[in-house]
């Protein structure tokens, strides 16, 4: 017999074999390709028109991409017992085609057939579409509460695939709001749960996504490390899987987070790789943009710059605009083309304007401008190094204010338990969002910055790419210097921030950090401006001619340029409440809680009484006074009450914002973020707080009550900021270790009474 004589008889005989078993709808759907699946459901549902083989049908034509025919056969099921199947596939076409709003509804009607059949595992379904098709619509705090539903609804049934899909879905909601620590979690809870190799690859995909998401913006090395390992395992699986579009994503991601690490020869090998998958070339932007970073790691600036000039005009996606701003940016400054730089880093900041400008009144994405300091930062380098003050002034003061907002509104690393709770958070704060956006503490005005430098006298430290500028004006004279780069400076900063109380280091900075015309003796306070690395500065324990210029002058730490005004005297206290020892293990807090209480005739909240019902209702009070545990982590700043944590967003969202706020505890001005908009200090100012007194580092539970009792008795509740500085002047011979990181915080700009 020849070979092909062969051949044919085995064909013959694989034939004769599928006609004797029929082969099964169901079996194919589960095991086979779509393409084999319609082919076999085609001829089952045409023999039994049975609703499930349709149902089976529809989904084989549409994952085939065959839409009109799964349409068509959908369609024709809505008149029978799987009308809610039937409406759930249609729904998901509508989503594929982008009509989410359409998809909503047909997938809430379906949900509702689901419901009165009783079919649970439906309705599960029904919830996991529907939550994507809210996601795309951005409405987190909707998905959130669906995904609850749907996760309860799979496990009551026992579906693990469909409450892994759940827990899927729930991890790129989390992640597009900002709670990567419960996106990770959810992807966890999936992984316990799906099997399939196609689903795991897509597992593997979602974390690393998640990876690179962190801190948005900055490249972050551990991060990156680990996005390389999860796109690694999801291109095995999805290869295994015959999963060639998600091959192709996982080859691009994985030439962008290799590029990022240096790997750069490896970055090409996997941009290669998916250039043979882009058949249709859907993906040739991104692949030109990916070329164009790689040659920009390897130093091939010019071919880099080249490369991202041709490409620009035909990028659609605005995150992915901005990344080549900044990189054109960063090329241009490098050269010295100092135009060039002003030029894009000024389109990359108008793109994250205009993103803020369209998602703020919709929904919350936290990382919106926070993690896009990029261009802003650009901007001012490019005006500083070309010695253009006032543009530079007003760079900076937009990028901080513009950073601020988003900055609070990043969500705690310690979220609520439930994806329902979850989403209330994420209500509230899209409720406060639009409002803070356009309170002073946000807003900016070139105008206004002028008027302040030539009024206030203020001193900023920026940092921007790598170097270290100081931005000051005392009597009208504004300046603008160098200081070095961070990394010079970066030992002595962290030493002094250790022990400020180091005389000769303090004198070294100081001669450094503090222009000389500024230490005066006046009543005229210094405003102090500090971001990123320097924002846990000890700044009043810097030394001028040997005595530290908390000595000379009482300064104010502001988290932005202030806008110069008149501020009216402050009235008597009439209201306060005094909040301490949550814990029950601070006995000196609690002892300086009653007598701060009963200086202003109250009774003080302590142990089980210091609530956080207590805290938030605080709101209308003339002075808050907080002596519990304080830290803070990935979200902000969180005070440790009886009951529970009190987060920095949370504190933000109900817009609490009594006049004077004393935080008497541990790093209580200080958070994660470089411009600290996260901390407790800052969130009481957003709230509309005058003055809030916060510690930029660990204290003593002594020492703060020491300090805390002389503050009251200096007249701190009327006015802090000449208080706190005689005290610290008081404070700073002897051997106090903790005065130096006390601070008096304000978005206020006071102009001299004469």
């Amino acid at each position: 017999m020849t070979i092909a004589s062969a051949m044919l008889a085995v064909a013959v005989g694989v034939l004769a074999a599928h006609r004797l078993r029929q082969p099964d709808c169901a079996a194919t759907s589960r095991l086979d390709t779509d393409a084999t699946a319609v082919v076999v459901c085609q001829d089952e549902y045409r023999r039994t028109r049975l609703p499930a083989t349709g149902v089976l049908l529809a989904e084989a034509y549409r994952h085939g991409g065959n839409i009109e025919a799964a349409v068509a056969v959908a369609t024709e099921l809505l008149g029978g017992e799987a009308r809610g199947t039937a409406l759930q596939i249609l729904g998901k076409v509508a989503s594929g085609r982008g009509r989410f709003d359409e998809s909503v509804r047909l997938l809430q009607d379906a949900r509702g057939v689901h419901r009165a059949q009783g079919d649970r595992l439906g309705v599960a379904r029904d919830d996991q579409t529907l939550a994507n098709a809210q996601r795309s619509l951005a409405h987190y705090s909707e998905a959130l509460q669906t995904l609850e539903e749907g996760i309860a609804e799979a496990a009551a049934v026992k579906d693990p695939m469909i409450e892994g899909f759940c827990h899927l879905t729930a991890a790129r909601v989390l992640t597009e709001v900002g709670h990567f620590e419960a996106a990770s979690q959810a992807i966890d809870r999936a992984r316990r749960l799906l099997t399939a190799d196609r689903d795991l690859a897509q597992l593997h995909f979602l974390q690393g996504n998640l990876e690179q998401d962190y801190d948005r913006g900055a490249v972050q090395q551990p991060h990156q490390h680990q996005a390389v390992v999860e796109f690694e395992r999801g291109l095995e699986l999805a290869r295994r899987g015959r999963l060639t579009a998600l091959a192709l994503n996982l080859h691009l991601n994985l030439a962008y987070s290799l590029a990022e690490l240096g790997r750069v020869d490896d970055a090409e090998r996997h941009l290669a790789e998916a250039a043979v998958l882009d058949h249709d070339r859907d993906y040739e932007g991104q692949r030109a943009q990916l070329a164009a970073r790689i040659a920009y790691r390897r130093g091939n600036l010019a071919l880099a710059y080249t490369m991202n000039e041709r490409q620009y005009p035909a990028v659609e996606d605005a995150d992915e605009r901005i990344e080549v701003t900044v990189m054109q940016a960063r090329i241009a400054l490098a050269i010295g083309d100092l135009d060039g730089a002003v030029t894009w880093a000024t389109r990359g900041v108008e793109l994250a304007e205009k993103i803020r400008r369209e998602q703020v009144v919709s929904e919350l994405r936290p990382w919106v401008l926070a993690s896009r300091r990029g261009p802003f930062e650009l901007l001012f380098a490019a005006h500083a190094r070309a010695r253009r003050i006032e543009d530079a002034a007003a760079a900076f003061d937009r990028w901080q204010g513009r950073t601020l907002l988003d900055q609070m509104a990043r969500p705690s690393s310690e979220p609520a338990p439930g994806l329902a709770s979850t989403a209330s958070m994420v209500q509230s704060l899209r409720q406060w969002l639009p409002a803070a956006s356009a309170a002073p503490l946000m807003t900016s005005d070139p105008r206004a910055v002028h008027d302040t430098l030539a009024r206030l006298d203020i001193v900023a430290l920026a940092v921007a790419e790598g170097e270290v500028w100081r931005l000051s004006a005392v009597g009208g004279h504004p300046a603008l210097d160098p200081l070095g780069t961070l990394a010079a400076l970066r030992e002595r900063l962290d030493r002094f921030a250790a022990e400020p109380t180091d005389a000769a280091l303090a004198d070294e900075l100081g001669a450094l950090i503090v222009p000389a015309n500024a230490i005066r003796t006046t009543d005229d306070p210094l405003y102090v401006v500090l971001d990123a690395p320097l924002a846990g500065l000890p700044f009043v324990a810097l030394r001028r001619d040997h005595r530290p210029v908390i000595a000379a002058r009482a300064v104010i730490r502001a988290p932005r340029i202030p806008i110069a005004g008149s501020c009216g005297p402050r009235a008597g206290v009439d209201g306060a409440v005094v909040l301490a020892d949550g814990a029950g293990d601070l006995p000196a807090a609690r002892a300086e809680s009653g007598a701060v209480a009963s200086r202003f005739g109250t009774t003080p909240l302590v142990g089980p009484a210091a609530t956080s019902g207590a805290l938030l209702a605080a709101k209308s009070e003339a002075l808050l006074h907080i002596a519990v545990h304080a830290e803070f982590n990935a979200g902000g700043g969180i005070l440790r009450m009886y009951d529970r944590g009190v987060a920095a967003p949370e504190i933000a969202a109900t817009r609490l914002g009594p006049s004077v706020v004393v935080l008497a505890g541990c790093s209580t001005a200080r958070s994660s973020d470089p411009e600290l908009a996260a901390s407790l200090a800052t969130t009481f100012l957003a709230g509309g707080s005058r003055h809030v007194v916060g510690t930029l580092a660990r204290v003593s539970d002594d020492g703060a009550e020491q300090l805390v009792r002389r503050f009251y008795d200096f007249g701190g509740a009327e006015d802090p900021v000449h208080a706190l500085a005689l005290i610290q002047a008081e404070l700073a011979p002897g051997g106090s270790k903790d005065w130096p990181y006390f601070a008096v915080f304000s978005a206020e700009g006071c102009l001299p009474q004469r």
